[in-house]
């Protein structure tokens, strides 16, 4: 591996806060300890930040389970409404149309990132955090805050369950977690383990919000068995896009996010991995879900191709309703107006990929072009 400045500081797509500040001293011990603490002096300020802040996370999870741990424990999860799909499909528009929605609710990115203490401090702590964070998503200008819908997998992570999003603390030594995708080859009771990390979050996200959840992770279409186990009344939205678009844009949201929250300074010999990676969990994705999706009941799955969705949103969300049985589609549709008219100027980044890329992503998205109707891209 080639030697690189440890003082070089790499932001692509500009800075933001790290994510690690959610997590508990324990947790956070263990994700240094599983990268060797293989990090870079320029990291270090703020390495050291959330390593002050984490014992008051663990301080205020003692807190928050004696006051609320027994009413969260029989707290019962209404069946969820899961919104599955690779990186880049529009899964995170789908979660904020649907949240526009009175009745459904998502859990926001303060809720996400402080799993542990955000019952006794998302009225305070949650509005402060608005000021240090961007206004936007630095990978593709998507509206960004405290309060915006978010994954549910990052609330794994700050937790310390097992997640392949541990890669991004340390992208210099690749993939983490990958077992943890769709759970083959793990123990028993590292599933079993897995399953009561989810189950009790999602009690804490409804104790706290009250509402149906929506709930968004691109490996959720590679975890049905265990998603149905839990809820066998859950609701499945995939979405799908032109896998041209999904690599172009992956590999450069996970360029930032490596950039952004690595421990380590990342050098360029890093990015040789992702592009094998992109695909590799492309297809691994795709694979499961086309194996799995039978055992969801055909009035419990709706697929819908981002360029539909983006083209006729409210005919498409009456879709949605209308296959899942969300209910009458009419309380939503104020909201979802009012999301649009307040994004208007809202304009997608454009993504170029080489001649050699295109044929790649052309030869192993074969399967999944056929499926969803998409052509060959000419280079």
């Amino acid at each position: 591996m080639a030697i690189s400045n440890p003082f070089r500081i790499e932001r692509v797509g500009g800075a933001s806060p790290y994510v690690w500040y959610g997590m508990r001293f324990g947790t956070w011990a263990r994700l240094l300890a599983s990268g060797r603490f293989d990090v870079t002096l320029n990291c270090l300020p703020r390495i050291l930040a959330v390593t002050a802040v984490t014992p008051v996370n663990s301080v205020l999870h003692q807190m928050s389970q004696a006051l609320y741990g027994r009413r969260i424990r029989e707290t019962a999860v209404t069946p969820p409404v899961f919104i599955m799909g690779h990186w880049r499909t529009g899964t995170t528009l789908m979660q904020e149309l649907l949240d526009c929605d009175p009745r459904l609710a998502a859990p926001n990115t303060y809720q996400c990132m402080f799993p542990s203490s955000f019952l006794l401090t998302q009225g305070l702590v949650g509005r402060w955090t608005r000021n240090m964070l961007p206004a936007t998503r630095p990978f593709d200008n998507m509206t960004f805050g405290p309060d915006r819908p978010q994954e549910e997998e990052f609330a794994l992570l700050n937790s310390g369950a097992r997640t392949p999003y541990a890669t991004l603390a340390f992208p210099r030594h690749g993939p983490a977690n990958m077992r943890y995708i769709d759970f083959a080859g793990l123990s028993d009771a590292d599933r079993e383990a897995w399953e009561r990390s989810y189950l009790t979050l999602l009690k804490r996200y409804q104790f706290s919000i009250g509402k149906r959840l929506v709930l968004k992770s691109p490996y959720h279409a590679a975890r049905i068995p265990t998603l149905l186990k839990l809820f066998p009344d859950a609701r499945f939205v995939f979405t799908a896009r032109d896998p041209y678009e999904i690599f172009a844009s992956h590999v450069r949201t996970l360029k930032v996010l490596a950039s952004n929250q690595g421990l380590h300074n990342p050098i360029p010999a890093d990015d040789e991995w992702l592009n094998a990676y992109v695909l590799d969990v492309f297809e691994q994705l795709f694979q499961t879900y086309e194996r799995d999706r039978s055992l969801i009941p055909a009035n419990r799955l709706v697929e819908m191709r981002f360029e539909d969705l983006v083209a006729d949103p409210l005919a498409r969300l009456r879709d949605v309703y209308g296959q899942l049985e969300l209910g009458d589609f009419a309380p939503a549709e104020p909201g979802i107006t009012a999301y649009f008219d307040e994004r208007k100027g809202y304009r997608r980044n454009e993504n170029r990929l080489k001649p050699v890329d295109v044929d790649l992503v052309g030869e192993r998205s074969r399967p999944y072009r056929e499926r969803f109707g998409y052509a060959t891209r000419a280079a």
